[in-house]
């Protein structure tokens, strides 16, 4: 099975080929806009991470205690089973669930999308973990990762992406969250996280098994 990061290079060198000059254009001034805007606000390595309750595809909710009860936390923020990057990196997830188990952790999948989508996603994709729907990114603005897409933006979304974030999120909001993969121990500190305003990239399952091993 190919590495995530491979995966996901030839992703980029896939939808480069068919991105419009401008669209492309935008988008990278935006992920820039982000990391010079952005990333200090944050939740960072050593800070206690906010507590969420979030309903699964199925209606049922599912708290962040409750799990860390139970042994240290893996949190992926994803932008929804839309991005394809972001399918990607789930895929990639499930292949690694059973490691983040043996090593006594837990995982959720946490996005903006609606449940029926995180069920439709969870079903089609086999997953082993739960995908949460944040609505309006709630929990992910705690985290200090949710942002509001800006006009030109939000015109390459609907008009090149032909994505109406409006309809596929709960909340019905124009946000996303900056992609962001964290480990919160049982104490509720955060041990890793790493995120990126480019969701083209994400950090490889191996880092977070790594992470896990160290605690």
């Amino acid at each position: 099975m190919p590495s995530l990061t491979s995966s996901l290079a030839a992703m980029r060198i896939k939808f480069a080929k068919t991105l419009p000059a401008k669209a492309s254009a935008v988008t990278n001034a935006h992920f820039e806009h982000l990391r010079a805007q952005a990333m200090d606000g944050i939740k960072k390595i050593g800070d206690r991470a906010p507590t969420f309750e979030l309903r699964d595809g199925t209606g049922q909710m599912v708290s962040s205690a409750a799990l860390l009860s139970n042994g240290p936390l893996v949190v992926s923020f994803t932008r929804g089973s839309w991005c394809p990057y972001c399918t990607e990196e789930v895929k990639a997830l499930n292949a690694a669930y059973e490691q983040f188990r043996a090593l006594g952790a837990e995982l959720v999948v946490i996005s903006p999308q609606t449940q029926e989508r995180a069920a439709k996603q969870t079903q089609a994709m086999g997953l082993k973990f739960s995908v949460l729907s944040d609505e309006k990114n709630a929990t992910a603005k705690a985290f200090g990762l949710a942002y509001q897409l800006p006009d030109d933006l939000k015109d390459v979304y609907q008009h090149v992406f032909k994505i109406d974030l409006s309809r596929v999120n709960a909340g019905a909001e124009w946000t996303l969250p900056i992609p962001a993969r964290l480990v919160i121990d049982r104490q509720s500190v955060i041990r890793d996280i790493k995120a990126d305003p480019d969701y083209r990239y994400r950090p490889e399952p191996s880092d977070t098994v790594a992470v896990l091993r160290a605690l």
